[in-house]
């Protein structure tokens, strides 16, 4: 069973959220944070396949995004200020739904791309939920991140804070579809050609981010880094990292080893890392999804 609903946030946002249920009594919840520029209904396949196994699956739409968004209009800005945290906030909101709805189910939290460094700042803030699931995540120069915190001051004092911006979507993403440009463009999101042009095709998908929806990237991807951060996760926390081989988000699979050892240095002491061959960023629509499905599946099963 299918349902959508909305939960509204302190300072007056409507968050969209879904959720897959199973037919009988769920064994565990897996939370999904999305990543950007797209939305939650990406992952009704996946949530599906999970319910079969008696996996509950809740997903929230981020804030410029998916049914939050509504209006197209409205895609990739978080928040005038302090965007980051409040979208992390939402998340920490819809695990509360999910602990009044199951509150004797261990949750989940699984994080793909974007929605890897929100579950990572989330991890931080909170000890609340059973294991974690990184996907598509990275790690990003110190150095190169400031740069771009120091360039998003000056670019939100020209442009404004809602104007979308050329600049940082091409710094961020300009080489990743170099490989396969014969493909066309968002081919390195997947091998499966349907799903590139599913996602081409969509409204709510592949749109340019806000000026200040990058500074609240920027902001996390400054946050996660730091190691005096990272020290307040539950060293007993585990932690499954997930990544294509061909990631160029994940620097073809170095970023996520770099992840591993920063949590591995903080003292955690479950932390593993899986590259798949071949596979591009999103590996949950993959050629070899139902490889990764069961995959996941698996490491859920054996931390339950």
């Amino acid at each position: 069973m299918k349902k959508t609903d909305y939960f509204q946030t302190d300072d007056g946002a409507n968050v969209a959220f879904h959720c897959w249920l199973p037919e009988e009594e769920p064994i565990a919840v897996l939370q999904i944070a999305h990543g950007m520029a797209e939305h939650a209904l990406r992952y009704e396949d996946f949530a599906l396949f999970l319910n079969k196994h008696r996996i509950a699956v809740y997903a929230n739409d981020h804030r410029g995004h998916g049914m939050t968004a509504g209006d197209p209009g409205n895609l990739g800005f978080f928040a005038e200020n302090n965007g980051w945290i409040k979208v992390v906030t939402d998340m920490r909101s819809l695990t509360k739904i999910i602990q009044k709805d199951y509150p004797d189910i261990p949750v989940f939290l699984f994080g793909h791309s974007m929605g890897s460094f929100l579950a990572r700042t989330y991890i931080t803030l909170y000890d609340d939920v059973h294991g974690l699931i990184l996907s598509g995540t990275a790690a990003q120069p110190p150095l190169l991140i400031k740069t771009a915190r120091v360039l998003g001051i000056f670019h939100r004092m020209l442009h404004g804070a809602k104007t979308p911006s050329a600049f940082f979507d091409k710094l961020s993403f300009g080489s990743f579809n170099k490989p396969y440009e014969s493909d066309g463009p968002f081919s390195w999101l997947s091998r499966d050609k349907e799903v590139v042009l599913k996602y081409r095709d969509d409204p709510y998908c592949g749109f340019v981010c806000s000026v200040a929806f990058f500074q609240d990237l920027f902001f996390g991807l400054d946050y996660i880094s730091k190691k005096e951060h990272n020290q307040w996760i539950r060293f007993t926390l585990p932690i499954y990292i997930v990544s294509g081989e061909k990631d160029p988000v994940g620097d073809l699979g170095k970023g996520p080893e770099k992840v591993a050892r920063l949590y591995l240095d903080c003292q955690l002491e479950d932390v593993t890392v899986n590259i798949f061959k071949g596979a591009r960023h999103e590996i949950l629509n993959e050629t070899n999804r139902e490889e990764v499905y069961n995959d996941i599946l698996e490491w859920i099963t054996y931390h339950n």
